[in-house]
């Protein structure tokens, strides 16, 4: 499976990060599973409910209790089976992400190099002036 989410804008310029397709061809997934196996399945999905309940009241009562870690460790291996949600990105992308951005930080380096450069040579030619000024503004001396 290779669907990414989307981000999309929504009305008054909203940002949604739109993950519909992987959950539909997690939904599709899952009805061939129960398909092929639906007592299975459907036990599966009563006891992530049951954990589900339980946990809540664990929660009630502090936190005790292991029913949350059982009912994550029944639906990760639910998504194991009908081919995982995580999307492995390409890393030769990542590789070539990685070397456009250490050429951008060479090239702001060089352009911070000549602005620094830039800004010493006005700070010079400012002080030079400040001071032609103020020699101007001296009486003559006799």
């Amino acid at each position: 499976m290779t669907y990414l989410p989307i981000l999309r804008r929504e009305h008054k310029g909203a940002l949604v990060l739109d993950g519909s397709d992987a959950a539909s061809e997690h939904i599709r997934a899952l009805a061939d599973l129960y398909r092929e196996d639906p007592e299975g399945v459907g036990d599966m999905f009563i006891r992530v409910a049951e954990l589900r309940d339980q946990a809540e009241r664990e929660r009630d009562l502090d936190g005790l209790g292991h029913a949350e870690h059982m009912r994550d460790e029944i639906v990760d291996e639910l998504l194991d089976e009908i081919g995982g949600a995580k999307v492995h990105l390409d890393p030769r992308d990542n590789h070539h992400a990685l070397m456009q951005a250490r050429r951008l930080a060479h090239q702001a380096q060089q352009i911070a190099g000549a602005a620094q450069q830039r800004a010493d040579e006005l700070a010079a030619l400012t002080a030079v002036a400040r001071g032609v000024r103020e020699e101007r503004r001296r009486p003559p001396v006799c």
